[in-house]
């Protein structure tokens, strides 16, 4: 009962007023962890950073990238003094805590500043979206993410195998892995969800097909195609200020990559805005193979009703109370009368099936 308590107070910190100390606004709950990878061309190490040294960019090295790994947002007095370590404003920090926070890029004196946000989807096959900021200080770079989760696993992997020489170049084609990796899940993410609306409607174009819970699953994806949206079309309209960028970190060299970055980023909203259309049109399907599905259904009982007219008809006229009615007196008035019934229901069954009427 603690637990969310304190979950529901996290989540009303809204961090939109000025001042002295900021808080985290997410839900996420892990404890913040630091590590730190160094390299150059001839070493590569990595370590654990206690949260409680009073220096961090004292432990950096003029000779090496250094890259800090921080996980889990949830002591903000750590992250505070991270981005004040580097030069940066305590509104920086508020930023970096903030998940509702827009997508930015922000450029200064010989550092960088990217908020955004990524989504993927986990092993259960849900959709999961995090908030990752990136601050790039000359040859240092600070990755904040919400958890602990192995995002930047790749750029672990391309600085292993030395991928298009990444220990030999600056802190800018380091961004450029990270950068990779966040736009990556959004491209699968993308392209996931556009196959499952496309089978959606392949489902939906067979009538012959169990359509019962198509409606939800119509909504659910609508909901994560919108997330991948709103995560990717800011960073569309940002990433052009890294090309434009002055301050030395993207160099001419490693330019052609951020320009295939921008490129992926323009696949993603193209992929998403072909999903808003197809759910469109799911939508008008679903709803036009409902009517159908109960205008087939009010044909059937049209038909039944209509069967049944003269049928009644003819049982009501037998059965009003008049002295003089032949038939009753009749000794095979009783077959004759279901006789009679059964042709006429069968006569009118094939007037309607010659008119074609179902």
């Amino acid at each position: 009962m603690r637990r969310n308590e304190y979950t529901h107070r996290r989540r009303h910190i809204s961090n939109r007023h000025l001042s002295d100390k900021y808080y985290y606004a997410g839900e996420h709950e892990t404890a913040t962890g630091i590590r730190l990878t160094q390299y150059n061309e001839q070493s590569l190490h990595t370590k654990e950073v206690r949260i409680t040294d009073t220096s961090f960019s004292k432990l950096t090295d003029s000779n090496q990238i250094n890259w800090f790994e921080v996980s889990g947002l949830t002591n903000a007095d750590a992250i505070t003094r991270i981005v004040k370590d580097f030069g940066l404003h305590n509104l920086d920090a508020k930023d970096i805590l903030t998940p509702q926070h827009v997508v930015k890029v922000e450029e200064y004196k010989g550092r960088m500043l990217i908020v955004l946000n990524s989504c993927y989807y986990d092993v259960n096959n849900e959709m999961r979206s995090e908030h990752i900021s990136i601050l790039v200080a000359n040859n240092t770079v600070i990755t904040f993410t919400e958890s602990n989760n192995p995002v930047f696993e790749a750029a672990h992997k391309a600085l292993l195998s030395n991928m298009l020489n990444i220990r030999k170049k600056g802190s800018g084609l380091l961004l450029a892995f990270l950068l990779n990796t966040i736009i990556a899940n959004l491209v699968e993410s993308a392209s996931k969800v556009e196959e499952i609306l496309e089978d959606i409607e392949e489902t939906l174009l067979d009538p012959k097909n169990d359509q019962g819970n198509m409606g939800s699953l119509i909504q659910q994806h609508r909901h994560e195609y919108m997330i991948i949206r709103k995560n990717s079309l800011p960073l569309k309209d940002q990433f052009s200020k890294l090309l434009r960028t002055e301050n030395g970190i993207i160099t001419p060299d490693i330019l052609p990559i951020y320009n295939d970055l921008q490129d992926q980023l323009q696949f993603v909203i193209q992929t998403t805005e072909s999903c808003r259309e197809i759910t469109s049109s799911l939508v008008d399907l679903y709803i036009s193979n409902n009517d159908l599905r109960m205008n087939a259904i009010m044909k059937r009982l049209t038909i039944v009703s209509t069967l049944f007219i003269p049928l009644t008809f003819l049982v009501g006229v037998w059965g009003m109370n008049f002295k003089i009615m032949p038939e009753l007196d009749w000794r095979y008035g009783y077959f004759i009368a279901w006789a009679v019934m059964i042709a006429t229901g069968v006569l009118t069954w094939l007037y309607m099936k010659r008119k074609d009427w179902y």
